[in-house]
């Protein structure tokens, strides 16, 4: 049945669900699990062929990757190309104030490698930051708000390691085009201008800086005049010259501090991001987790990420519930899909932060037996609800409790392939929508130590993303590569908070297993979980005369709610001698493609 209370409405505004109570006055709510609006109204599917594929969030973006690959790049320089160019027409998303995680396959060296471009903790920091006097945690709106909820952006030094170790062309090469964006200007999308929007109801009274840029004479800029970030072609300028020393040693970086202390206004309380904390961050090469999946061999990024573990082990759950062939539309596959993502979610609360404070028992969860024995605890006709999480080996020094969820979607996704083979795959964040909404240099400033859990322990156990200092918070965000025969076959990801996982666990599924096209997985409805329900995306069919989907979940015990899912999803496949890419309808991402000629 579907969860409510008496008389409940649900209406939409500004990207919003609003749960309206009669007669209580009416209060409109964000929803910090999905904040971001889409586009219901987008039809078409943006896709490419060629032996080169771009897919961003952009079109913008995406023709400036484009142009660097014509020029001979890599699928690195385009990364480059593309990040800088979102930072100016997709602020809301990621940018260099922001945080990134790369996955990356060298096709010279036959070898995938893993950068963590994670925001870390001040050194400053305190594990009761998020707890007021009174003993209760900040809420989160206004957490989000905070110069405390800033960590040392990592984006900029993840480019110009990826760019060092991956690029062909001058660094400086790959600047051209965001800087003329930033300088000359661009027309506002319709979802740029609905994310202003949305950032006026997250709360913006506490940036002059973000009201006098995004909401000039308090009015969202004109759709039909180029909208032009000057301070921020001056920041992307200098730091085409002077690279990474620039960002967190030189100017950029005196800039940054002394902007977060007029924004601070002076109180003590506040921790902010020191030069120490900038001139100290280093990027991490992680090892890649890569887990068999059938034929496959799945790749995704380990912690700080929970989102690749959470996918390794949601695929490995299903491949062994699904033993018996199961089709795209049988409520088999949903009732399955459902139950794998909530047992790998319980997993996630509990066993996985930053590996500098806990060790994370990566191989336990990861294990064939650990995934069999909690296979063995799910039903393949009833509904489990608030699995506890499981105890994989590992965990004999470890007492630790589960946190609440984490919110967020300001993240994009970007997958390139290149002429020499190279593949990329790239999530990048700003973690709420535009972040603090805080800026500097004309670079939208993160929240991300709001992904820290609030409260540090519980009932005496400590929260392994608990807050400390140095520390890199908690992500799902989970660039992937899947390999066949030793070969990149496909690259995706996605933004979405929690859900990254929940989003990627569909599209692989409905690549893998059911054979889609990229173009037929990015149009594809959703489901996703809470501990306690299942949530269906609200514009899928699924109650058709033929095969009523929610009824029949129904009857297995599923709570059942609608949601309009902000999934970013971002695909490249393989197929038949070329790469075939497609962008996500719910967003304005943009396939292109570079048709290369072979020396006969």
């Amino acid at each position: 049945m579907l969860i409510g209370v008496p008389r409940v409405q649900v209406l939409k505004q500004f990207g919003f669900i609003l749960l309206l109570t009669l007669p209580i006055p009416i209060i409109a709510q964000v929803n910090p699990a999905a904040p971001e609006s889409i586009d219901e109204k987008k039809i078409k599917v943006s896709t490419a062929s060629g032996q080169s594929v771009v897919v961003t969030a952009n079109p913008l973006a995406s023709d400036a990757a484009l142009e660097t690959l014509k020029k001979g790049g890599t699928a690195m320089d385009a990364v480059v190309a593309a990040q800088t160019v979102l930072a100016v027409v997709e602020p809301q998303s990621s940018g260099l104030g922001g945080g990134s995680f790369l996955m990356y396959w060298d096709e010279s060296t036959r070898s995938l490698t893993a950068l963590d471009g994670r925001e870390t903790a001040s050194a400053q920091v305190k594990e009761d930051m998020w707890i007021e006097t009174d003993g209760k945690a900040v809420p989160w709106l206004k957490a989000t708000k905070s110069p405390s909820a800033i960590g040392v952006p990592g984006t900029t030094a993840l480019l110009w390691k990826g760019h060092r170790q991956f690029g062909h062309l001058p660094w400086k090469d790959n600047f051209h085009k965001s800087i003329e964006l930033a300088k000359k200007g661009f027309i506002p999308s319709p979802r740029f201008l609905r994310s202003i929007s949305l950032a006026k109801r997250l709360g913006i009274n506490h940036s002059e800086s973000f009201k006098s840029l995004y909401l000039p004479n308090g009015s969202l800029p004109n759709n039909k005049i180029p909208f032009r970030n000057q301070k921020l072609a001056s920041t992307l300028s200098r730091i085409s010259k002077g690279g990474v020393n620039e960002f967190y040693r030189g100017n950029i970086a005196n800039e940054l501090i002394d902007d977060l202390k007029l924004i601070s206004n002076g109180k003590n309380e506040i921790k902010l991001i020191t030069n120490e904390d900038l001139a100290n961050y280093k990027v991490i090469k992680r090892k890649p987790l890569c887990r068999k999946y059938k034929s496959w061999n799945i790749c995704a990024f380990p912690p700080p990420s929970s989102g690749g573990v959470a996918l390794l082990q949601t695929l490995g759950t299903y491949e062994l519930l699904s033993k018996n062939n199961v089709s795209e539309s049988s409520i088999k596959h949903w009732h399955l899909l459902a139950e794998s993502l909530r047992f790998a979610d319980a997993d996630r609360s509990k066993w996985i932060g930053d590996p500098i404070d806990f060790p994370v028992p990566i191989k336990g969860l990861l294990d064939d037996n650990y995934i069999e024995k909690r296979v063995s605890t799910i039903k393949s006709n009833k509904a489990t609800f608030r699995p506890l999480p499981g105890k994989p080996k590992g965990i004999e020094l470890l007492d630790l409790a589960s946190q609440p969820r984490t919110a967020g979607g300001g993240t994009t996704h970007l997958v390139v392939v290149d002429q020499y083979g190279n593949v990329a795959s790239y999530t990048s964040s700003v973690e709420t929508v535009f972040g603090t909404r805080n800026l500097s240099g004309g670079m939208i400033l993160n929240n991300q130590l709001t992904d820290f859990s609030f409260v540090s322990n519980v009932k005496g156990k400590p929260i392994a993303n608990r807050i400390r200092p140095n520390k890199r918070p908690l992500s799902s965000m989970a660039p992937v590569i899947v390999f066949k025969d030793d070969r990149p076959v496909l690259a995706l990801g996605s933004p979405g908070g929690w859900l990254i996982p929940h989003y990627i666990a569909n599209a692989l599924i409905g690549t893998l297993d059911f054979q889609l096209s990229p173009k037929e997985v990015v149009s594809q409805k959703l489901l996703s979980v809470q501990p306690n329900y299942t949530v269906l995306e609200k514009s899928g069919d699924w109650s058709s005369e033929d095969n009523n989907i929610y009824q029949s979940l129904s009857n297995q015990g599923h709570q059942l709610k609608y949601s309009a899912f902000s999934s970013g999803l971002a695909v490249i496949k393989w197929h038949q001698g070329s790469w075939h890419g497609a962008a996500d309808p719910r967003r304005e991402g943009k396939a292109s493609s570079l048709q290369v000629k072979k020396n006969p």
